[in-house]
């Protein structure tokens, strides 16, 4: 079972809208974007993984939870970066 720290972790990695480095267990690492989360339920009893875009591949890796060591938010979230575009327009318009 995945502990708080992990789940926190994962959670902030999906919400994330840039590149992440996953550390696995075993030292290896990933590095990719996480387009999916799924969460162990009764529905989805095979749930805890993530599904990872890997950088510079076309390649698409599932990671179980089991597997992982510790998730850095290590590329630019580009969610912010529009975020920050729409407040900047925003204070424009209310300029005039």
């Amino acid at each position: 079972m995945a502990t708080p720290e992990l789940l926190k972790q994962v959670e902030a990695a999906y919400d994330h809208r840039g590149h992440v480095t996953i550390v696995l267990a075993d030292g290896k690492t990933v590095e990719g974007f996480v387009y999916n989360r799924i969460l162990k339920t009764p529905r989805m009893p095979d749930g805890d993984y993530l599904d990872v875009m890997v950088k510079d591949s076309e390649e698409k890796r599932r990671v179980r939870f089991s597997e992982i060591g510790s998730i850095a938010l290590t590329g630019k979230n580009h969610a912010e970066s529009f975020a920050e575009t729409q407040a900047r327009l925003a204070a424009k318009k209310a300029e005039g």
